[in-house]
């Protein structure tokens, strides 16, 4: 999965939260955008399961940078919906690998399959990507 937009947003976001908090008033505004950016960075240094787990908090501060700083959110939304793809075909591999081994383990308990053919079977499964 490719992170450069998840990284471009945090970074979009530190730097116009520093330039907002170059005035006392601006600070409201900016030091949320330097805590969202740095969250930002930091899942983008994150394996893709991480990301994945974490897809919520990218959400919600998208959300957040959409009322702030506008590229940011942008950004945010287009790398959130990306992973939302990615973790929907990652989770229906896994099942389907689930349900494979689950056919394979009934056809063995039912002795149709020996011992060899059924850890032939399931290395096979276990071992496709």
């Amino acid at each position: 999965m490719d992170k450069t937009i998840l990284k471009i947003s945090g970074i979009v976001a530190i730097v116009l939260g520093i330039i907002c908090s170059l005035t006392i008033i601006g600070l409201i505004v900016g030091v949320p955008m330097i805590i969202g950016g740095m969250k930002f960075n930091d899942l983008s240094k994150s394996s893709d399961e991480e990301i994945c787990k974490n897809k919520d908090t990218i959400l919600i501060w998208s959300i957040v940078f959409l009322f702030i700083c506008q590229l940011s959110g942008i950004l945010g939304l287009i790398f959130y919906f990306s992973i939302s793809n990615f973790s929907f075909s990652f989770n229906s591999n896994n099942s389907d690998k689930y349900d494979e081994l689950e056919k394979l383990s009934k056809l063995y308990k039912d002795k149709v399959l020996t011992k060899e053919e059924y850890e032939m079977e399931k290395s096979r499964i276990l071992n496709k990507q």
